[in-house]
């Protein structure tokens, strides 16, 4: 038997961006903020998420569209909403976007902050993972060679509503098990 855990909005990069993330996540429609700061850091640097819309070809003619309608209408350029599932009997790990706690029954593994590559030109998108909030190093010694590199998710709202995702907010996330 499948059980809603939570329901909320597809992200990931920007279309037409290099750097950052480079998969789709389910973000909780009612995030939890940890400590940030209320403006972009870096427009060069920081990750970025942003709301996944519906760009379909032959929109608004049906006998070529995949896609059926939707209640509210024809898919094209509507947001793209999510969920997050789980099936009883199997053990799970996941990540939670958005969220500094893990839905009731999980245990929380550790919590943090949404991180990817860079959002710069010529990147090569990264995948979103949580880190640590109290990270830990492998070296005390400092590298200067940038061969790969790990920044903040900063949220972009428009697609993704406003009211609930305010832009250039660091991003939480949450590892649960089950």
């Amino acid at each position: 038997m499948s059980v809603i855990l939570f329901k909320g909005f597809m992200a990931g990069p920007h279309w037409n961006q290099s750097g950052s993330g480079s998969n789709y996540l389910c973000l909780h429609e009612e995030p939890q903020w940890n400590s940030y700061r209320s403006s972009s850091q870096s427009r060069d640097a920081a990750g970025s998420i942003h709301g996944v819309q519906y760009e379909l070809y032959n929109s608004g003619q049906n006998q070529n569209n995949v896609f059926l309608e939707s209640d509210s209408g024809l898919l094209e350029r509507k947001s793209v909403p999510c969920a997050f599932c789980y099936v009883g009997g199997r053990s799970a790990v996941a990540m939670i976007p958005a969220r500094m706690e893990c839905p009731d029954g999980w245990t929380k593994e550790y919590g943090g902050y949404l991180a990817s590559d860079a959002r710069v030109s010529g990147r090569i998108r990264s995948s979103y993972i949580c880190l640590d909030e109290a990270p830990e190093v492998a070296s005390s010694r400092q590298i200067h060679w940038l061969e790969g590199t790990l920044y903040p998710v900063e949220v972009q709202c428009g697609t993704l509503p406003c009211s609930s995702f305010a832009s250039g907010r660091e991003l939480t996330c949450v590892l649960c098990s089950k």
